[in-house]
């Protein structure tokens, strides 16, 4: 019998296809979607995640950061594309024409190694190629590095112009910006068309999909809005999107302290009052970042109960003095809805001085994952 800790992560799958849906208000029937599901799914958890969208016929294609994700998706049986948005590095190559994965590519050098490493496996390799638009990231960055790109390709027998892609830097915050991106971007696009080739064009990420639906092109790339969370944090709760994940935990101890004791390392919160404290078992070594010692709550019994004193590694206290009722046992809530209350991962990424994204990466892979659907 399996024992699982009491600090899990919940994940309802059926949260993703709802996000799903409400992006695809946004976008034309045809608009093809790409599930981002880089970084172990945005801490989700890339292969329950993957295998779920891999039913979905809403989703088309995949993105991953590096080959290593690519592959660990081929190995448990999904077929749907997979674009590496990332560099490929020379030596995972190999890797990328064995997987069957679409590479991005923006280094001649890379594409000629793509090329010979296709031709002795006896593949044909679609690749998108990134354009820089203004990211100053990886991409062409000029027109006339773009016709040597193409012209490699058309070179390269064993290589297909399957796509051709830019990313937005502010798609969320500044329109201006993303429309000189964008008509940089469009630039390439006609060069493309002009030079015989008609790719699958995308250069919405999650903030372009909510902000410039008029940018949509062929395909968007659904990054952390299928996590359910808005670029934007102050539009998070108004987007429809729900929150596939929660994060839990319980009560392990409760205790009385009195006037001037006090609590954690360092004793930073000394009390003035006897106050009731809880102690759960989460900390750093989870996710909890250290940084929010003293900042932040938790849900219990539905109510808010203030963090205190120093988050340590394994454990933290939590002050219960005015929520009545609570015992050892008691379900705790990190991320999440308890009752009419909710604390998102935008909350605690304001707190750290950061966004929801690392919050929700930082979720070690110590604490469980924990599938769950509507019914379950």
């Amino acid at each position: 019998m399996q024992i699982i800790r009491s600090t899990q992560s919940w994940i309802e799958f059926d949260a993703f296809r709802h996000n799903i849906d409400v992006i695809r208000k946004y976008i034309r029937p045809q608009t093809k979607v790409m599930a981002v599901i880089k970084a172990n799914a945005y801490g989700h958890g890339i292969v329950r995640v993957g295998q779920y969208l891999d039913q979905l016929d809403t989703v088309h294609h995949f993105g991953v950061a590096i080959p290593e994700e690519g592959r660990v998706l081929r190995s448990v049986g999904i077929a749907k594309p997979i674009l590496v948005l990332g560099p490929t590095d020379p030596e995972h190559v190999n890797m990328v024409v064995t997987n069957d994965l679409t590479p991005a590519v923006f280094r001649l050098d890379v594409l000629s190694m793509l090329q010979e490493e296709a031709r002795l496996q006896e593949k044909i390799l679609p690749v998108h190629v990134k354009v820089d638009s203004g990211m100053n990231r990886i991409g062409a960055k000029n027109l006339f590095d773009f016709d040597l790109l193409v012209q490699a390709i058309e070179d390269s027998p064993n290589i297909r112009f399957a796509g051709i892609f830019t990313h937005f830097a502010k798609s969320e915050s500044d329109p201006d910006f993303t429309d000189r991106q964008y008509e940089v971007f469009m630039q390439y696009v006609k060069r493309a068309k002009e030079l015989g080739h008609d790719p699958i064009i995308h250069c919405c990420n999650s903030g372009g999909i909510f902000q410039h639906p008029d940018k949509q092109c062929d395909m968007v790339r659904l990054g952390i809005s299928l996590y359910g969370y808005h670029p934007d944090p102050q539009k998070t709760l108004e987007s429809g999107l729900r929150q596939p994940l929660s994060w839990h935990t319980r009560v392990t101890n409760i205790k009385t302290i009195y006037p001037g004791e006090g609590v954690s390392y360092g004793l930073r919160f000394i009390a003035d009052s006897p106050r009731r404290i809880a102690t759960l078992p989460v900390g750093y070594g989870d996710g909890y970042k250290r940084c929010m010692s003293g900042r932040t709550y938790v849900l219990i019994h539905g109510r808010r109960a203030p963090q205190v004193g120093t988050i340590c590694m394994d454990q933290t206290m939590v002050d219960v003095s005015d929520i009545p009722d609570v015992h050892i046992g008691d379900d705790v809530v990190l991320i999440g809805k308890q009752g009419d209350e909710i604390i998102l991962a935008d909350e605690l990424a304001g707190i750290c001085d950061t966004i929801s994204y690392e919050v929700l990466l930082s979720i070690s892979e110590r604490v469980p994952r924990i599938y769950k659907r509507a019914d379950s």
